[in-house]
């Protein structure tokens, strides 16, 4: 009797793994189905098309650098910003902000902006604001994150600085 107990038990505890098993495998399927939207390329990568809208985006204190090789040597400038920033899912963007560089405000639209995302989430983007201290286009490197709610961005030419933006 004490033997047929244990064999219960044991056919009940391999019942109980293979459902558990069954729910986990169903639950990442599930999970694969809500995000194979398109907005993360067929469910499997990132696209142009997974920052389609509108973000919100603060920076923390940087550094304003000179914006040339033939440019005097001058200490870097403190500088902070926040602002929004559109996508229109096909490499096309707005950026809006306001910038605070050593103590001074400076609103800002791009006239142009340009993004790309890679299939693993990174990507670059290069804006252009006219009016500002720096005339080139300014270039960033980011990392999608949080699904596609978020992505942190470092600025990679004329500002030492990182930020983050939220879908809004």
């Amino acid at each position: 009797m004490k033997r047929r107990t244990s064999v219960r038990w044991v056919r009940a505890g391999v019942f109980v793994g293979v459902i558990a098993v069954a729910a986990v495998m169903a639950g990442i399927s599930l999970a694969w189905a809500e995000r194979d939207d398109g907005s993360l390329g067929d469910g499997h990568g990132f696209s142009n098309q997974s920052l389609k809208g509108y973000y919100g985006f603060n920076s923390s204190y940087g550094a304003l650098v000179a914006s040339g090789p033939n440019q005097p040597v001058v200490p870097a400038l403190p500088f902070a910003s926040m602002g929004r920033i559109f996508f229109d899912g096909e490499g096309g963007c707005i950026v809006s902000s306001i910038g605070n560089v050593n103590g001074q405000s400076i609103p800002s639209t791009s006239t142009s902006c340009v993004y790309s995302v890679n299939p693993d989430g990174t990507g670059t983007s290069e804006a252009v604001f006219p009016g500002t201290p720096i005339g080139d286009p300014v270039p960033i490197a980011f990392v999608i994150t949080d699904g596609g709610d978020e992505f942190r961005a470092v600025v990679t030419k004329f500002i030492v600085g990182t930020f983050t933006a939220r879908r809004q």
